[in-house]
């Protein structure tokens, strides 16, 4: 490997090259070992890994290079989730959890530049806001901004993509599911200082007005429900109506509810390589007393 200096005092140029050597053993258990120990290594490592894999022209080899940037990164995104998590409940950066939830799938997703396009968003209805505006108003001016105008909606063509539940790519493509479209509509109104708050219902991922029993369906362009509205949603599901899905959902639940979607959308896809990228999250998340829901 060329133009490197030794980035870590454990191990050289020459033990990370060899390593990378190592890699390429036909023996898949000797090569599972030889991943994990320059996972092990960490940050000191992408260099070498990203020259290897650019003058790589071996299928196999590109395939594993890439596999244990992909792993290294992932133990960073992984560092960065369990700080954010130590938080107190209500101190939980929402944002935050949602684009390192993304660059769990997306390792090279550059997450400050996700939210300059999430400030761009929000800045468009800045632009137009009244700050006298009532709460009801608010969310009027909301809905038009972002359902009518930007064009958000419900996949409803492939409701079971994963990039339905990255905050990153519903801002690219404008099309989420329940959660994830309420998760961007949540940040709106943060940004707004607009009283909204999460609504858990099981199933089906709402929003509501702190200020009075107003719920909107962001999953379907921002519908209003009211709390009867709810209880026959419900009903049509076979679920029974209990008050208390109607309080508000704190940020860590809502993190965790994002996870254990990701997570069902894998296995039913048969991928569960990425589906415990997002079980290793959840297992960081758990350790919150958090309760289990999907939608």
């Amino acid at each position: 490997m060329k133009n490197h200096q030794s980035a870590c005092t454990d191990f050289s140029e020459n033990q990370i090259s060899a390593l990378l050597h190592l890699l390429s053993d036909q023996d898949p258990k000797i090569a599972q070992t030889i991943h994990e120990q320059i996972v092990a290594i960490g940050q000191p490592a992408i260099s070498f890994l990203e020259q290897a894999h650019r003058e790589q022209n071996n299928l196999v080899m590109s395939e594993r290079f890439s596999a244990v940037l992909s792993d290294i990164k992932l133990v960073e995104i992984e560092q960065a989730f369990k700080s954010l998590m130590t938080n107190t409940a209500d101190l939980i950066d929402l944002e935050m959890a949602a684009f390192l939830i993304g660059k769990a799938a997306y390792p090279d997703l550059n997450v400050q530049t996700a939210r300059r396009h999430l400030e761009t968003v929000i800045s468009g209805l800045q632009q137009r806001w009244d700050i006298d505006l009532s709460p009801r108003e608010s969310i009027y001016k909301i809905n038009e901004y972002l359902f009518h105008d930007l064009g958000f909606k419900g996949n409803t063509r492939d409701y079971y993509d994963p990039n339905n539940s990255f905050l990153h790519q519903v801002l690219e493509r404008r099309v989420g599911i329940p959660i994830s479209l309420s998760v961007l509509y949540l940040l709106i109104g943060q940004r707004l200082n607009v009283p909204v708050i999460g609504i858990g219902l099981p199933g089906h991922f709402m929003v509501g007005l702190q200020t009075e029993p107003v719920f909107i369906d962001c999953f379907n362009q921002g519908v209003f429900f009211t709390q009867k509205d709810c209880a026959k949603f419900l009903q049509r599901h076979s679920v029974e109506f209990e008050a208390r899905y109607l309080e508000p959902t704190p940020n860590h639940h809502i993190i965790a509810r994002m996870l254990r979607n990701l997570i069902a959308i894998y296995q039913k896809r048969d991928e569960p390589k990425q589906g415990d990228r997002f079980q290793r999250l959840l297992s960081i998340a758990e350790g919150m007393d958090i309760t289990s829901s999907q939608g």
